[in-house]
């Protein structure tokens, strides 16, 4: 039995040593996890399967207590210790459902016990839950088979029909339309006991069912409906269903096995294990369309994020029914004649050639909206997953269905290494369908700018919507080419972060932003500057002092500086990042800008604990706003949360006067975007609104 995780809250270390001993004697297989109230958070403590939390003399801290237990976990059972006999208003006040228990802490054995009832009821949940996996695995993918194949399935009871697939009745030349469900069996004799309303036919076209062996191949003369015939094979086998023993036959459809191409339709087009289309008819599908005369049309590639690391903890049963879960809800979410595909193992495409490109991106956030507000597994364990998607779309220049794929995994890749959970779309103007990743290539690149001085920086304005306080301006890393030509991020970048010369290329810009700041401040000018920062570069000893030193050196005003972070990094290591923060706030005295800022959450207590200074919101929220009143609802949340604690709201990608108009009513505090300028490596923007 793998061994179990019991969180323990407000243990003296006396209690905790007592009830390891206890544990032991019960021969329970755990480990005790202590923690205290002051530190608990639910993600900090993701593994735990039980939380066991000792309550305080003081009933106005136990209060509070499990208003904390109740808020972080939710979903875990929870055993509560007390030493003092508690009334019913008592336990009342203190019940909710996963509260599996309250009882003394002594005698500690009993305790212990109730641990071990816990966890053995967990494990025997879990075994259960295998079996259930196992059987919905094969029922599903049973079911997949009698929907595509073309063979014929029939469930007979009692001389009447219980089930038949399609396939069943194409053979017999049965109407599709026809109702055959509990009525008489008129392909094979078969004797019944059932009243049949109207006038049963004089004769059945072909043999009794009773007169042919069971689990036996046989082949036989078939006659259909409309008086055709044809040779082919047929099994007959007996079945329990709701417990009655059915006749369950199976015939081969001769049309679609006499061609080996026909009769493997159903594997060439349908993922058995969710009975969505596969990858070959997608990119079939998809090249017929870019084929045509007015080829057009958009596609999404889906991935499931930590997918790997969800496989190795619940394994691979639990991650099937995941699977199935997930490939329903986006189904049911997703528009109802666009083309949903399980392209790989965690993988998805959606491809629609009826949606235009801002009712398509609509729907790839209604996607990611739905399966976050989505709880996935079964009682034996629940979990949320998020999702990374790329958008592209077909053009004059995509000649390929290989091509247009390309686009939207290049994209898909850089929503997954940003953190997950959000939308990326493909540009095709700043990236050529001919580029290649090739990590060798773009290592050299970087080297060589780095040694040569080929970096070069790009402003783009950022314009307050209330009035004129400082010119603000994002800034914008490109690299030069033998011919001067910009080379955009993304061709660079996710290399960079992979061998570690982020680190260089951030230093690169805060030294050259330092410069433009000292050189405003000369001509009288308060200019300040955004300027991104990666994790891998932020936790680096040696860039923080460089920085410090830098400041010194300078001698500037520091709040000018605001380090863009990625509001992903808030999951990723919270701990480097408030100790990061904790430096250049309060020892620099620059500022924080969280950046892409999609639906996730944001709330009072972590623009707090983070001291954030701004909030950058995704460019997908400006590109689809208009038409989109979930997006502007979000906006507006978020506008009433940053009000409260004084924190600035950017709206990113702003590219039209309709946008524009939209996001002042809504109370964006700044704008970013290539329709008030885009990126220049000259800071002539004209900050005056009255112009």
């Amino acid at each position: 039995m793998t061994k179990r995780t019991v969180l323990t809250v407000g243990f003296s270390t006396k209690e905790s040593k007592a009830l390891e001993l206890a544990l032991n004697t019960t021969k329970t297989d755990v480990v005790l996890t202590p923690t205290t109230a002051s530190r608990l958070k639910s993600e900090s403590y993701a593994d735990a399967n039980l939380v066991v939390v000792k309550l305080n003399d003081d009933d106005s801290k136990n209060e509070d207590l499990i208003r904390k237990v109740k808020q972080y976990f939710l979903h875990f059972p929870v055993i509560l210790l007390t030493e003092k006999h508690l009334s019913s208003d008592e336990v009342k006040r203190y019940d909710a459902n996963n509260i599996i228990d309250i009882r003394s802490f002594n005698p500690v054995l009993l305790v212990a016990k109730s641990i071990a009832r816990e966890v053995t009821l967990q494990h025997n949940k879990y075994l259960l839950h295998q079996v259930n996996s196992q059987f919905k695995n094969e029922s599903y993918r049973f079911e997949s088979f009698l929907k595509h194949t073309e063979d014929g399935v029939a469930l007979i009871y009692d001389g009447q029909y219980w089930a038949t697939n399609s396939a069943y009745k194409r053979i017999f030349s049965i109407p599709d339309d026809e109702n055959i469900i509990c009525t008489p069996v008129m392909e094979f004799s078969s004797p019944t006991s059932c009243p049949v309303r109207g006038n049963l036919p004089k004769r059945n076209f072909n043999t009794s069912l009773e007169s042919l062996p069971d689990e036996t191949v046989l082949s036989v003369l078939i006659q259909t409906r409309d008086g055709d015939s044809f040779v082919t094979t047929l099994y007959k086998t007996h079945c329990f269903v709701k417990e009655q023993l059915c006749t369950q036959i199976l015939v081969h459809n001769p049309d679609a096995w006499s061609s080996v191409e026909k009769g493997f339709t159903d594997l060439r087009t349908f993922d058995h294990e969710t009975g969505l289309y596969n990858k070959r008819f997608v990119t079939e599908y998809i090249d017929k369309e870019i084929a045509s005369e007015e080829a057009h049309g958009s596609l999404a590639i889906i991935l499931i994020d930590d997918f790997r690391t969800i496989r190795e903890q619940h394994g691979i049963n639990y991650t099937d029914d995941v699977i199935r879960s997930l490939s329903r809800t986006i189904n049911e979410t997703c528009s109802q004649n666009d083309i949903l595909a399980r392209y790989g193992d965690a993988v998805f495409t959606l491809f629609s050639d009826e949606l235009g490109r801002s009712e398509f991106l609509l729907s790839c956030q209604k996607i990611l909206t739905q399966v976050n507000n989505t709880l996935f597994g079964d009682d034996s364990q629940y979990i949320k997953l998020t999702l990374s998607i790329g958008v592209s779309f077909i053009d004059p220049r995509v000649t390929t269905s290989k091509q247009l794929t390309s686009q939207a995994d290049k994209a898909c890749d850089k929503a997954s290494s940003h953190g997950g959970n959000q939308i990326h779309v493909f540009d095709s103007v700043t990236t050529p369908l001919t580029v290649i990743i090739d990590e060798a290539k773009n290592t050299h690149l970087i080297q060589s700018a780095l040694e040569q001085d080929r970096l070069h920086p790009l402003y783009q304005p950022i314009v307050e919507l209330s009035q004129k306080k400082t010119e603000n301006y994002a800034v914008l890393l490109r690299i030069l080419d033998s011919k001067n030509a910009h080379i955009p991020p993304d061709h660079f970048i996710l290399t960079a972060e992979k061998t570690g010369l982020i680190s260089q290329l951030d230093e690169w810009v805060l030294k050259s932003t330092l410069e433009q700041i000292k050189e405003a401040s000369r001509q009288g000018i308060k200019r300040k500057f955004f300027i991104s920062i990666s994790n891998i570069t932020y936790r680096n000893t040696p860039f923080i002092e460089t920085l410090v030193s830098e400041l010194k050196f300078y001698n500037i005003d520091a709040s000018l500086l605001v380090f863009q972070i990625s509001f992903s990094d808030v999951k990723i290591e919270p701990t480097v990042l408030k100790n990061f923060i904790t430096v250049i706030k309060k020892e620099c005295g620059c500022q924080i800008a969280f950046d892409q800022i999609g639906f996730s959450q944001i709330t009072d207590s972590i623009l707090k604990e983070y001291h954030v200074d701004y909030l950058k919101i995704d460019g997908t929220f400006s590109q689809n706003l208009l038409n989109n009143e979930e997006s502007q609802q979000t906006i507006k949340d978020l506008i009433q949360v940053t009000r409260r604690n004084n924190v600035k709201t950017i709206a990113k990608s702003v590219e039209n006067a309709n946008t524009l108009a939209l996001l002042w009513n809504l109370g964006i505090d700044a704008v970013q975007g290539y329709f008030l300028q885009e990126p220049s490596d000259i800071m002539r923007f004209d900050f005056d609104l009255n112009n």
